[in-house]
């Protein structure tokens, strides 16, 4: 009876321990906090938010045509070397000059149009960068979740055989063990304590990673609140992504493009007028010419070597090859969401299975150790496989969980951000 209740007392002390998490240095980072955290450091979003105001200045450059330019300017020139019939004996005036182009045909619209849909392309650009941050970092996130998940299944499993040498070692001393058998144990205690260090340096390069995201360089011991659970799939509609957005913008610009290098060929006519003076020496020009001018020009190119011919192929190749960007990204993130609901539903279904399968392994591990205690027909060899086989179980269940992660995280980056 005393050797019963001693092994049932083994038997609760085993089972009694706790699961031990890395010690919390500071405040427990939420994901959303690491997203703020990382979208306020990251310098993708400094760049693309420059390129946008590039884009917006040439959109507002390719505007100014469309009204007219007013511009003043005064020239004093002598020439006393050259022939009077030539020079007029000087130049003097002062102008201010208005120049507008009345009608072209909509080739400064068509630019302008360009130049507009370029710019909204590239302030896509900001939130393409910013949901490759959020990509990024919720990955690190989950990444370090996984690492710090397997490193207390390691270390609960370290202490549990350590547990279990010593109830292996007091069997010995009563003669119902041998020195085998505490050498097997040992041999499965060392292989965790292997293990537990791997997944410790793992957890560290997981938090080093996560806190470069948010440019905190340095730190290893991120405390993470790891209660979101899993996201649901986010959905199929890939129509709100900012690439595909930006590549669509850009066939637009190349349209317009396409329509300004064809209007080229087009007559274009403008006007000019002048007030001020204009005469020959300073005093006579400011005290007797005085006046304004007005001037209309149409032009239009006859032979140009076949430049503007160029412009316009020029023009429809980048049509074509914007037009074929947007079906290449279309496929491509369908590709993405092709390959990660799969994924993603596998992952689930594992996890489902070891909701099932753990209680399972569990129950049968704590059978045939009761029955090795109790001097049953259980080896210890066949207790070691059984808590093997619930080990795998049990540090499955992280990997999974991360999996499932990473493929809605993949399909929310392929929808734009629509989580």
């Amino acid at each position: 009876m005393r050797s019963l209740s001693s092994a049932r007392l083994a038997l609760a002390a085993v089972f009694a321990i706790g699961v031990f998490a890395a010690p919390a240095h500071g405040e427990t980072l939420t994901l959303d906090q690491a997203l703020k955290r990382a979208l306020a450091f990251a310098p993708a979003i400094s760049s693309a938010a420059a390129q946008g105001d590039l884009g917006a200045a040439t959109a507002r450059e390719a505007r100014a045509p469309l009204y007219p330019s007013l511009s003043a300017g005064s020239e004093y020139m002598q020439a006393p070397g050259y022939s009077l019939a030539i020079t007029n004996g000087g130049l003097s005036d002062a102008l201010i000059t208005l120049n507008y182009t009345a009608y072209d045909f909509g080739h400064r619209v068509a630019q302008a149009r360009a130049a507009l849909y370029q710019s909204e392309a590239d302030r896509y650009g900001i939130e393409v960068a910013r949901q490759q941050i959020v990509f990024d970092t919720t990955i690190a996130y989950y990444d370090l979740a996984r690492a710090r998940g397997l490193e207390r299944e390691f270390r609960a499993d370290s202490l549990r055989l350590k547990r279990y040498i010593e109830v292996i070692k007091a069997l010995r001393s009563s003669g119902r063990a041998i020195a085998n058998d505490v050498l097997r144990v040992e041999t499965a205690s060392n292989n965790v304590e292997l293990s537990l260090s791997s997944a410790h340096h793992n957890t560290q390069r997981a938090a080093a990673v996560l806190g470069a995201e948010m440019g905190e360089f340095g730190g290893s011991d991120i405390t993470i609140d790891d209660s979101n659970g899993i996201p649901e799939w986010p959905g199929n509609d890939v129509s709100h992504n900012p690439v595909l957005a930006s590549a669509e913008r850009g066939v637009a610009s190349a349209e317009a493009a396409v329509r300004a290098a064809e209007t080229e060929r087009y007559p274009t006519f403008k006007l000019a007028l002048s007030a001020g003076w204009e005469g020959i020496n300073p005093p006579h020009t400011f005290r007797r010419n005085g006046g304004a001018s007005y001037d209309g020009l149409v032009t239009m190119p006859l032979f140009d070597g076949g430049a503007i011919s160029a412009h316009i192929d020029e023009a429809r190749a980048r049509l074509n090859a914007a037009k074929a960007q947007v079906r290449q990204i279309r496929f491509e993130l369908r590709k993405q969401l092709a390959d990660a609901e799969p994924r993603y539903r596998d992952a689930r279904d594992q996890l489902a299975l070891l909701d099932r399968a753990e209680p399972v392994a569990r129950d049968n591990f704590a059978l045939d150790w009761t029955r090795f205690l109790g001097g049953g027909s259980a080896t210890l060899l066949e207790v070691l496989d059984a808590f093997q086989q619930y080990e795998q179980l049990r540090l499955a269940r992280p990997d999974q969980i991360f999996a499932a992660r990473q493929a809605a995280a993949q399909a929310s980056l392929a929808l734009g951000g629509h989580r």
